[in-house]
């Protein structure tokens, strides 16, 4: 301990002498050499925070003049640890939770946003929902019960202004769809049904739900019999005029109350059948099986890919595309390293570097890193947008897509006429600039959605395929407009997974994808894209750009480039 606290003392010395403009004792050498070993040694926490701030103050000088050195840190070389099948699948399967959560976090907090608006229909039900369930789990005829054929409602739903709900905190319903997604995931484990039924038992719950007339706040049901008949009971003992007066007058207004509040009744109930569907929806971002989400990308222990690692928890360097993070520990505290700042490494966690994420999960002896588009960037929703471009832009079938989606929008604005979308008026899209074809594509994707509303494609699209005899090329374009609208905010996995980064710099660049090598060129009003011997064509936030290999997509905000490829049909 004693000479650990000599050598953070020298180390601080050391700093003081460049900080006076005094050469280091024992030269510049001594000084990296010492700052690297401390940088790995388990320093007690007091040690560890003065080593800290002496090397955040030795970055600073250094910053002013040169580029900081590197620290003298081992490159971390990832070694296997020795697992066994069952254990190696159980950890991957353990982190790929974790990374899931933070991707179920992003986008309940995206989802929130859209449900704050209104009477909030849907975070009502999904409370009532949440109580019922948890509530009914405990009881000792729950597991028997597939069917809820034996289950009756206990919560009815929360109304507008219920004071113990805060409904308008996007913090508060953030949480409950945090809550309804970790309770339907558990489904499985606390019925003995597959994971593919958790949909269909979570719509029978609701069901349930929604059949109870309590369930909406209105008034009980009047006992309009009780009162015919004491109104008869009137008529045969001989009762004043008077008498059977009130009672008929009483009898028509209960008549009337009970005919309003089963029209309020029926109103609640379809605005809930509505909010019902959302809620359900909702389960889409569950893992599959039970979603359609797919599972996060865990590579096998001690491999690391571009923007992808699975790494033993070991002091060194981790390449992790254009960032180099470290591990080191002190006083059995294990930190993380990004960007000259450490962080204690959490089980989960989210740091923010520039206009990406790292994304940092522990299992055991385990660390998962990956490198991220930031939440609410442009990038993935481009990338997302540019996948329904590349099939519109498809010349097969004579721009069948294209047309496709142009019979779309002019169905929906009554003004369809099939004789005007023939393969012959495809022409014009093959003599049209490349440039000036996406632009209309993007146009006319943009316009066609919005008279879509939220209406489901395929019914129309399959008019028009009809009507032009494409039929199949229907079908597709209709998934695709599905998962496009289905899946917002985008992610990596939603994307296909093979999403690269790169930082533009005005020096030319080169991007090797597949068989083609594309030159990248940053100036003024855009990035420039090309190969040897052709035009390059201008990047200005989105470009798809056919090769042999299917057709790359280009995603540009500021200097971040994000690209993957696609094949097209």
């Amino acid at each position: 301990m004693e000479r650990l606290a000599d050598l953070v003392d020298l180390y601080e010395y050391r700093v003081e002498d460049l900080a006076q403009g005094r050469p280091p004792k024992g030269g510049k050498r001594a000084l990296l050499e010492l700052r690297a070993f401390l940088a790995q040694a388990r320093l007690p926490a007091p040690l560890a925070k003065r080593f800290r701030q002496a090397d955040a103050r030795f970055r600073a000088l250094r910053g002013s003049a040169e580029p900081p050195p590197a620290l003298e840190l081992p490159t971390l070389v990832p070694e296997a640890p020795e697992l066994t099948k069952t254990e190696a699948e159980g950890v991957l399967h353990a982190l790929a939770l974790k990374v899931w959560r933070l991707l179920a976090s992003r986008e309940a907090r995206a989802r929130a946003k859209d449900l704050l608006s209104g009477r909030r229909e849907e975070l009502r039900l999904i409370h009532a929902f949440l109580q019922n369930y948890l509530d009914y789990r405990e009881k000792p005829e729950f597991k028997r019960d597939y069917n809820l054929s034996r289950f009756t409602p206990t919560h009815p739903i929360p109304s507008l202004t219920d004071s113990l709900l805060d409904l308008e905190d996007p913090k508060v319903a953030e949480a409950l769809l945090l809550e309804y997604l970790e309770t339907a995931l558990r489904i499985p484990q606390d019925l003995p049904i597959p994971p593919e039924e958790t949909r269909n038992y979570v719509r029978r719950f609701l069901n349930r739900l929604l059949d109870w007339d309590e369930a909406y706040g209105l008034p009980p049901k009047r006992d309009l019999l009780a009162l015919r008949r004491a109104l008869e009971e009137a008529r045969r003992l001989g009762a004043g005029e008077k008498e059977i007066a009130r009672l008929e007058e009483r009898l028509r207004q209960e008549a009337k109350e009970e005919r309003r509040r089963e029209l309020l009744l029926e109103e609640e109930r379809r605005r809930f059948r509505v909010a019902q569907e959302k809620a359900l929806a909702l389960l889409n971002l569950l893992p599959a099986p039970q979603g359609e989400t797919p599972w996060p990308e865990v590579p096998p222990p001690g491999e690391v890919q571009e923007t992808l690692a699975t790494v033993p928890l070991a002091p060194g360097r981790v390449a992790l595309g254009p960032l180099v993070l470290t591990l080191s520990q002190a006083d059995g505290t294990w930190y993380l390293g990004l960007a000259g700042e450490d962080h204690v490494l959490e089980e989960s966690q989210v740091l923010p570097w520039e206009d990406l994420e790292v994304w940092a999960v522990r299992e055991g002896d385990l660390l998962h890193l990956r490198l991220e588009a930031r939440s609410g960037l442009r990038l993935y929703e481009l990338l997302s947008e540019g996948r329904v471009l590349a099939l519109l832009l498809s010349p097969k079938g004579g721009y069948a897509y294209l047309r496709l989606l142009r019979g779309l929008s002019a169905k929906l604005k009554g003004e369809f006429r099939p004789e005007e979308l023939g393969p012959r008026h495809a022409e014009k899209y093959r003599q049209a600039p490349e440039e000036a074809l996406l632009d209309f594509a993007r146009k006319g994707l943009e316009v066609t959605l919005k008279r879509l509303g939220g209406q489901d494609p395929e019914p129309l699209l399959l008019e028009v395929g009809q009507a032009l005899g494409l039929e199949g090329e229907a079908r597709t374009l209709a998934e695709a407009l599905r998962e496009y609208l289905g899946r917002r905010p985008p992610t990596r996995e939603t994307l296909g997974g093979e999403v690269h980064f790169l930082s533009l710099s005005p020096e030319p660049q080169s991007l090797k994808v597949g068989s083609a090598v594309l030159s990248l060129r940053l100036k003024e009003d855009g990035v420039y894209v090309g190969q040897a011997g052709e035009v390059p064509r201008r990047l200005k936030d989105l470009l798809v750009y056919r090769l042999a290999e299917g057709a790359l997509i280009l995603a540009r905000e500021g200097r971040r480039l994000a690209y993957l490829v696609v094949g097209t049909p």
